[in-house]
């Protein structure tokens, strides 16, 4: 079973800092020097009540993350406003973390989004994703299917898959506050299976050509991965080379009809809600899936299983690279596009079963063209 680490901050030795003592730059390289020796990771043991202790962690945060405000003494009230949020989002993690009955199992805490209203951070992480505009359209089509709740026999599947193992997937990317995620999610999944199926490494494909160039999503305002996964199929994608990541919307480039592109062979977007057991096979016997997801509690994710307070308000998109089912809580191992900072290394743990975070709604398996 994964659990989160506890650090906890001794800030014993720290003066109690206004915004105001922070007017020079010496003052501000001293604090740093001083906060480089403590943890930067702060559990819920460390989020002790009184409002010093709080600041003094919220100070350590705002250097750890580079926050602009904290350095300008100019911007006291957006200083103010960021410590109220910091607050308030202590308060909602150890909330979150009551239902876990466990002291020592802490899934939500502090993280680089701790600064942010839930409106901010469904603003600007969660606004990503569109409904699937096109699974009925082509719902008979032969090359990308689309099933549902189709009925199957108890499969005998291996108790762990974990495809990183495989040396199959890419490092984690970060999206920043593109709302991209379908491009991510469904390019990071072309990676793994062309590694796969061609028996190679993962290549590095363009996530940037699909925000530019996929008209029937909208880019860094949203998308769908069944949308995604028919562009890619009409176009092949591209080489990450050839056109770098931006996470930013531009104009579509056109590319030498030279340039390297991965193809796919076939698409298919299931509905598994009740079905669980058909993701582990596909996570078995074929390889990584791009699926949606509610994200919502996200906001203050640290790391653990993720096993209650998920809902299926469906506004992102990831990629699920294997499972365990060996302790007591079986779970799905998923990596999210919110950089390597966030979560276990940009990684959430998902409880399996239940669909958990609405992960079943919508799965979506690919095979490419071999070379």
């Amino acid at each position: 079973m994964i659990l989160s680490f506890k650090m906890v901050v001794d800030t014993s030795y720290f003066r109690f800092y206004q915004p105001k003592q922070f007017s020079t730059l010496k003052t501000t390289m001293v604090l740093l020097l001083m906060l480089a020796i403590s943890v930067s990771c702060l559990s819920i043991e460390s989020y002790a009540f009184s409002e010093d202790v709080l600041y003094k962690q919220f100070i350590n945060f705002a250097i750890s993350h580079n926050k602009t405000y904290f350095l300008n003494p100019k911007n006291s009230s957006e200083l103010i406003f960021r410590f109220e949020t910091f607050k308030e989002n202590v308060a909602r993690a150890i909330q979150l973390n009551k239902a876990y009955m466990n002291d020592s199992y802490l899934v939500y805490g502090v993280n680089k989004f701790s600064d942010l209203t839930p409106e901010e951070f469904t603003k600007m992480y969660l606004s990503g994703l569109k409904q699937n505009k096109h699974q009925k359209a082509w719902q008979n089509t032969t090359s990308l299917s689309f099933h549902h709740n189709e009925s199957h026999q108890k499969l005998n599947l291996p108790s762990k898959v974990d495809w990183r193992d495989k040396h199959v997937v890419n490092p984690v990317l970060d999206q920043e506050t593109c709302g991209a995620c379908w491009a991510f999610s469904t390019v990071e999944t072309i990676e793994s299976m062309f590694a796969i199926q061609n028996r190679s490494m993962p290549p590095h494909l363009s996530v940037q050509e699909l925000i530019d160039c996929d008209f029937t999503n909208q880019g860094c305002s949203g998308g769908d991965i069944t949308s995604a996964c028919i562009w890619a199929y009409n176009n092949g994608v591209a080489y990450e080379e050839d056109y770098p990541l931006k996470d930013k919307t531009e104009t579509c480039k056109q590319l030498e009809p030279s340039a390297k592109r991965v193809h796919l062979k076939s698409c298919s977007s299931y509905h598994y809600v009740n079905q669980e057991t058909k993701i582990l096979d596909l996570l078995a016997n074929h390889g990584p899936v791009a699926v949606s997801v509610d994200a919502t509690t996200w906001h203050n994710y640290i790391g653990g299983i993720i096993q209650f307070h998920c809902s299926q308000n469906i506004n992102h998109a990831v990629q699920i690279v294997g499972y365990d089912l060996t302790g007591d809580v079986p779970y799905y191992i998923i990596r999210n596009s919110w950089g390597s900072n966030f979560g276990d290394k940009g990684y959430v743990y998902v409880k399996y079963g239940g669909n958990v975070c609405g992960l079943a709604s919508e799965v979506s398996s690919l095979d490419v063209k071999t070379s």
